[in-house]
């Protein structure tokens, strides 16, 4: 090992100062480096603290145990909410008129609900309108276990509704889009709403639970529940509604959707187009087949499936996956807004047609036809 002239260590191969450098002036270079080192790693640290003051906090509702609530679940773990500067809060509800009650009370920003309830509202003076589908045909389904003596099922609809009379009917909660669609259904069967005895049942486990009791003996309701009850042989399902039940229930351009107040589309656009993105993006990760097997992984955590053997949990939730991938989508159709207008009058749940533009955000995606 050599020595320099100064006395200072000189490592193997290191190079003499440059012409006009010093030797102090070296020395304070070289010293520099850990410090820029230590100040880079320090910024990169902090960015992510950074990042997170700069999302902006949204509070969403969710179904649990719901297959529809799944956009917001892969948007959440795929990190399309924080991509799209979006900070999330998932507040639980058990029913669509739930949802909309917490939404117009100010609790919750965002809300998933058909759209009578939309419509109802306006008519009555409140602005709350929808930002995007999240299903654009209707997904409801009736199944009756196979007790239910069905002589009339090969007449379809509605002469098949008519085999409900005297039975108890399952929905979600009394009041909600299901329920108040049930009700017209057992009417257009020339039924009484006396006729069945509606029983709210909640949705997911507890719907499950209700069906393991023997407490109740047909059922509109949606994924995972139809699949889950078939394999388990408690339930079969006899209708989808959005292809073989009512045709003013035929909704092709939105069946399901995500409702905001106007005052907070007003203020926070930007946010609101976030989501709106976020959600197609979501959507579009979803209908991706490459993605398949990661979304079976967050269906068993959000939309969990028991009471059998994993490998046949496993096929029920895959049979969920496959069978609902014709319903999402997050553009809307006017005549689909139409459809909903003809329905909310028929049931009296508004006294004078809703225009588009008072019922859809600007901003939203929209469709003609072949909505997605």
């Amino acid at each position: 090992m050599k020595f320099s002239d100064s006395g200072q260590c000189a490592q193997p191969g290191a190079r003499s100062p440059a012409p006009g450098v010093s030797l102090m002036t070296r020395t304070v270079s070289i010293a520099r480096r850990p410090l820029l080192a230590l100040a880079g790693y320090l910024l990169l640290t902090a960015q992510p603290a950074l990042a997170q003051a700069d999302l902006n906090p949204l509070r969403v509702q969710i179904y649990p145990g719901a297959y529809t609530s799944m956009t917001i679940h892969v948007a959440d773990e795929m990190g399309i909410f924080t991509r799209n500067k979006l900070k999330i809060e998932k507040i639980p509800a058990q029913s669509s008129s739930a949802a909309v009650a917490a939404l117009i009370g100010g609790s919750i920003d965002v809300v998933e609900t058909g759209a009578e309830f939309v419509l109802a509202n306006q008519d009555k003076g409140i602005d709350i309108k929808y930002v995007s589908a999240n299903e654009v045909k209707n997904y409801a389904t009736v199944i009756v276990s196979p007790k239910v003596s069905m002589p009339n099922l090969s007449k379809g609809y509605p002469a098949m509704m008519q085999d409900l009379k005297g039975l108890r009917v399952g929905v979600n909660a009394i009041g909600a889009t299901l329920h108040l669609a049930a009700l017209m259904m057992v009417s257009d069967a020339g039924l009484n709403k006396d006729d069945v005895q509606f029983v709210a049942t909640g949705t997911g486990a507890n719907t499950f639970a209700a069906w393991k009791a023997g407490a109740v003996d047909a059922q509109l309701t949606f994924a995972p529940i139809p699949e889950l009850l078939e394999a388990l042989n408690l339930a079969k399902p006899i209708m989808v509604l959005g292809e073989t039940g009512p045709d003013i229930l035929r909704f092709q351009g939105l069946y399901s959707g995500w409702v905001a107040r106007g005052d907070f589309i007003q203020k926070n656009k930007p946010v609101v187009d976030a989501y709106i993105k976020s959600i197609q993006e979501s959507i579009e990760w979803i209908r991706n087949p490459a993605n398949n097997a990661r979304l079976i992984d967050m269906a068993k955590k959000y939309s969990p499936v028991s009471g059998l053997s994993p490998a046949e949990n496993d096929a029920v939730l895959q049979k969920v996956v496959t069978n609902y991938q014709r319903f999402w989508g997050t553009q809307i159709s006017e005549e689909t807004i139409d459809k909903w207008n003809d329905y909310s009058l028929r049931n009296g749940l508004i006294k004078r047609r809703v225009a588009f533009d008072k019922a859809v955000y600007s901003g939203a995606p929209k469709c003609t036809n072949d909505c997605r």
